[in-house]
């Protein structure tokens, strides 16, 4: 699902989305948390990289996927 050029999409759900992917992914939540997810056969272990800075009300709904690598050990 994520093999878009860029490597980016723009989804309602990480968790469906990311579901059967093996990678290393950044997702970046409607309300600017950052978090890098390591998906591997069907698990998915995840850590938040940064917290967002305060605003009132996001600008987009949608996640922010990107993959950072294909690779996962």
């Amino acid at each position: 699902m994520l093999d878009t050029a860029d490597g980016t999409a723009e989804v309602k759900s990480p968790v469906e989305a990311l579901r059967n992917e093996d990678g290393v992914f950044e997702v970046s939540s409607p309300y600017g948390h950052v978090f890098q997810v390591t998906c591997h056969r069907g698990r998915m272990d995840v850590r938040e990289i940064n917290e967002p800075k305060p605003s009132n009300v996001p600008e987009r709904i949608l996640w922010r996927i990107r993959r950072l690598n294909r690779d996962v050990a």
